[in-house]
This record gives structure tokens, C-alpha cells and sequence, in this order.
């Protein structure tokens, strides 16, 4: 039994639309975008928490600040963007394929410290066609507020052919929508003369360096990277291949051999299985001829026998005697201790925690203390950081439907593309929808409410569409208030009633019972009895 959705359900997590942008930098619009929109369309739409094709540019930073969102956190707050991302149309230059990509034009790593991953990994206003897989790094402005090491930057990629004084303009902007945003005594002096870069590395250089990151460990990891593509080139040719090994091994060390781990997995979810087997080849022909090859290999045989040694019926105890036996010795059993925690992820729960903490409240011995402290400091990080990794997943894709849900209120058929699009109408997509309905209402924006409303009701028909027959009655059932009507339908649809129909509804019963929904737990109930006496 799948989901059924209901208007009144709770209110999911609040994504956001907005975007603070220079003046001149608003995305390429349609032809229909660009005609005239109506006056009461174009007065109402701007209280509605989307965006709509009423004005020219997304707004600029030096216009008046709206209310700050809600802070991580903050009591009966959601979590939010202190300066959320757009959507914004990009056209793959490979494919030509339009999609729409999340841009930013100002983070402060105060207010949202789970940007600084994604930045430094590249992966702010990038964008990556879903057809062809091709991207890369969009030329836009971006200014980045790092209070933790006083630090403000501004990257102004050399690709936006913007003249100094424009670069100032924008600069200033930016600076006076931040101040703004930021409570007085957050202000600082550094934060008047904002450091300015032309280029993703330096910019990206600047922020490594407050992680310990020196410019020459930066350089050793791209001289890899293209290491990596000249090799695969060159992976039918053994000979030629073997030169540039021994012009180039230098470079080729452990984090080399991680390098070419971390392309593979990326080509394999990308279905590029060609590109795969001709890496694979390559990290063979490395682990069989290099000296550190040669330590890689004989690391894996190591983790290979370790990882033998999990049985489906292993107790946490023995779990833990078996990370320990390698967590106590030196640095390369740290990792294989690492990689069994990574394997064996479900068996790191709270049992498991429980039986380190005995084992550390059992001895006094500092030696003995030590291994187990550090041990189960590495769990509750890992834990952690699994937690915050989904929950940055979840705004992500939070993010994407709202930029969808965007597109489809600006399009003159939203039903048609819709249905164009009906791989992007789910429940995910519903759940925005109601939380933006739930907005507009408070804004007492009727006109938005009533689009809204509109597109909520052409999406959950498409959903319906897909579903089976018995869960297609079961959503017509709930919406059904006369009791009569029900038996009717009941009646009318013997045919989709069974002995396993009733018991899924019996199920969902007791889930909306332990979600404290006890209205629509009797409604389930009322229509179960019913079904029931039809068998």
C-alpha cells in the first residue's frame, strides 16, 4: 500500500525561491515570459511565496531586504538558505538540452556552515545536464561570508566580461544586502573590503587554506586529475602508457590510487561502462608495476580477509573486538577499522554504542581507555555526518521541485507540461505545493492560492493516474465525506476489494494512529469495516 495524500497533512520542510542577484545578472527568459502580464496577476503573484514572470530581474540586493528567513534551529523555524539559491534556465553547450540549475550569488557560511562541503567540493552554481552528463562551474557572481575565519570574498569569474566599475556596483550590492541580513553586532571591519577573485581556483584556493590545505597539495590533486585522463587515453597502447608512468610517478602515491576509487564509482552511476573498464584496467596495470601499487594491493588483500570475517549473526561484542583488533595497531588499520564501519554501517547503532561505553566504563587503564575512546568519538562523527548528509540531500532536492513548481506556474499550459514532465509530479512535489498554498493563505493572496490550487489539483490527478486501481479507489474513498457515497463506491468497485486490500488498509490505519491523525485513522477505519463486509 503506497501513499495517499491528503491537503491537510502536515507541513513539510519549507523550501525557498528568492535569490539575491546584481542588477543585470536575472536568467535569460522565454518569449512567453516576456509578454505582458496581467495587472491583477502581476499585484497578486508577488505575495505568493513563488516566483512568477511579473518583473523584469530577480531582485537585487540593494532593494529592501524581505524578513530573514528562519535560522537552523530557531524555535518553530524551518530550515532555510539565509540567501536561498534561484533556479535558473541553463542550455547544456553539449546537448542543448534546457534544465533548470540552483545558483547563488551570496553565502554566508555563518548562517548555512553546510554550504562550505558542497563549495569546496565544486559543486556551488555548477551545473550538470541529466541527458549527456556534461557541466561545469556557471559564470556567475558570488560573494562568500566566512565569519569563522574573518573572512570576506568575492569571485567575479573573468567569463562575465564585467568593466571595474560594474564589478564595484556589484560588490556594493552584494556587501549591502549581507550587512542587512546580519544582526549589528555581527558587523565587522573586514567586511568592508571584500577580497576579490577572477578565478574558481584561487577563490576556492583561499577557503582550502583556512582547512589546513596548502596551494601545493591543491596542484599535486589537479596534476592527478589530468594524469588520470592522459593515461586512459593511452590504455590500449601498454608501452606508450608505461612512459608516462615513469615520467610521472611522482604523482602516483595512495591518493592516487583513492583518485582513480573515487572516478570509477562516478562513471559507474553514470553508465559509462566503456570509461569504467578502461580505468579498471589501468588501476590493474598500476597495482602490478609500481612500488605503491605493490603496498595498495598487498592494504586490500588485508581489508578483503577483514571484511570476511562479518557474519549476518555477529554480535555487537564481537563487532566490536574485531574493529579494535585493527583499530589499536597503526594508521593502515585505522583504515581497514574505517572501511569495516563503512561496510558494516547497521551494526554502528546505538547497541553498538552502548557496548563501547561499557567497555570504557569497565577499565581504568588510560592505555586501554584511549584506543576505545577515539573509537567511539569515530561512530558518533560518522553518525553525524550521515545525518547531515541526508538532510542536505533532502533541501537539494526540496530545492529542485521548487524551481520545478516555479516553471510550471510560469508556463501559459501548466497542465500540459505537467504531463511532460510526470516523473517530477510526486509526493515530494505535492508536499511543496500544499506548503506554498499554506504561505500564500497567510498572505492573504488569494489570486496565488487559487493557482496554486489549481496545479495541486492537475498534479494530484496525474498521480492518481499512475496508481492501481485499488489505491485509486482508496484516494477517491478518502475524499468522500457521505458515508452512503462510500458504499456506493464500494459497491460499484467489488471487483478491486480482497482480503489483502483490507489488510493494507488496516495498516495504514495504525500509521496514521502513531502520527496522532485521528481523523484520518477513522476514516480508514470506517471505509475498512465497510470493505470488509463486502467480501
Amino acid at each position: 500500500m503506497s501513499e495517499i495524500w491528503t491537503p491537510k497533512g502536515p507541513a513539510p520542510q519549507q523550501p525557498t525561491g528568492g535569490i539575491e542577484l546584481p542588477k543585470g545578472f536575472a536568467r535569460k527568459r522565454t518569449e512567453e515570459e516576456q509578454k505582458p502580464v496581467p495587472a491583477e496577476e502581476a499585484g497578486t503573484a508577488a505575495a505568493a511565496p513563488v516566483s512568477t514572470p511579473e518583473a523584469d530581474a530577480p531582485p537585487s540586493p540593494a532593494q529592501p531586504a524581505q524578513p530573514a528567513p528562519a535560522r537552523r534551529g530557531q524555535p518553530g523555524g524551518r530550515p532555510e538558505f539565509l540567501f536561498p539559491p534561484q533556479g535558473v534556465q541553463v542550455q547544456c553547450p553539449s546537448c542543448g538540452t534546457p534544465f533548470t540549475a540552483g545558483v547563488f550569488s551570496i553565502i554566508d557560511l555563518g548562517a548555512n556552515p553546510e554550504l562550505r562541503e558542497p563549495m569546496l567540493g565544486g559543486q556551488i552554481n555548477a551545473a550538470v545536464c541529466q541527458k549527456c552528463g556534461a557541466g561545469g562551474a556557471l559564470s556567475a557572481p558570488l560573494m562568500v561570508h566566512d565569519p569563522e575565519n574573518e573572512f570576506l570574498g568575492v569571485l567575479v569569474p573573468q567569463q562575465t566580461q564585467m568593466q571595474d566599475m560594474q564589478i564595484q556596483q556589484v560588490i556594493g550590492e552584494m556587501s549591502k544586502a549581507l550587512m542587512g541580513r546580519l544582526p549589528s553586532e555581527q558587523r565587522r571591519g573586514y567586511m568592508l573590503n571584500p577580497k576579490q577573485f577572477y578565478d574558481w581556483d584561487s577563490f576556492l584556493e583561499k577557503f582550502w587554506g583556512f582547512e589546513g590545505v596548502t596551494p601545493e597539495m591543491l596542484r599535486m590533486q589537479r596534476e592527478q586529475s589530468e594524469l588520470v585522463t592522459s593515461l586512459v587515453r593511452l590504455v590500449p597502447d601498454a608501452k606508450a602508457m608505461q612512459l608516462v608512468v615513469e615520467r610521472r610517478k611522482h604523482l602516483i602515491n595512495r591518493d592516487f590510487f583513492t583518485l582513480l576509487g573515487q572516478v570509477v564509482a562516478a562513471l559507474s552511476q553514470q553508465g559509462q561502462q566503456e570509461a569504467v573498464e578502461s580505468i579498471s584496467q589501468l588501476r590493474t596495470h598500476l597495482l602490478e608495476t609500481t612500488p605503491v601499487g605493490a603496498e595498495v594491493k598487498a592494504m586490500e588483500e588485508v581489508l578483503r580477509q577483514a571484511i570476511g570475517r562479518l557474519r549476518p549473526d555477529m554480535s555487537r561484542d564481537d563487532f566490536l573486538d574485531l574493529l579494535l583488533e585493527y583499530w589499536q595497531t597503526d594508521e593502515e588499520g585505522e583504515s581497514i577499522a574505517m572501511s569495516l564501519l563503512s561496510v558494516a554501517r547497521g551494526m554502528a547503532d546505538y547497541e553498538f554504542l552502548l557496548a563501547l561505553t561499557a567497555r570504557i566504563d569497565a577499565t581504568d587503564d588510560p592505555e586501554v581507555c584511549a584506543p576505545l575512546l577515539s573509537l567511539r568519538e569515530l561512530v558518533v562523527e560518522l553518525a553525524q555526518q550521515s545525518q547531515q548528509g541526508q538532510s542536505q540531500s533532502q533541501e537539494a532536492m526540496m530545492q529542485e521541485v521548487q524551481a520545478f513548481l516555479q516553471e510550471v506556474l510560469q508556463s501559459p499550459n501548466p497542465e500540459e507540461m505537467l504531463q511532460e514532465h510526470k516523473d517530477s509530479v510526486n509526493e515530494m512535489f505535492l508536499a511543496v505545493l500544499a506548503s506554498n498554498i499554506e504561505q500564500a493563505q497567510e498572505k492573504n493572496a488569494e489570486f496565488a492560492v487559487k493557482r496554486l490550487r489549481s496545479v495541486y489539483n492537475i498534479a494530484v490527478g496525474i498521480l492518481q493516474e499512475q496508481l492501481p486501481p485499488d489505491l485509486r479507489l482508496l484516494n477517491q474513498l478518502v475524499s468522500i465525506q457521505d458515508e452512503g457515497e462510500v458504499r456506493r463506491m464500494l459497491q460499484a468497485n467489488r471487483e478491486l476489494l480482497s482480503k489483502e486490500f483490507v489488510e493494507s488498509l488496516r495498516g495504514l490505519e495504525e500509521r496514521f494512529r502513531g502520527e496522532k491523525n485521528d481523523q484520518l485513522a477513522g476514516r480508514i477505519k470506517s471505509i475498512r469495516l465497510q470493505a470488509a463486509m463486502l467480501l
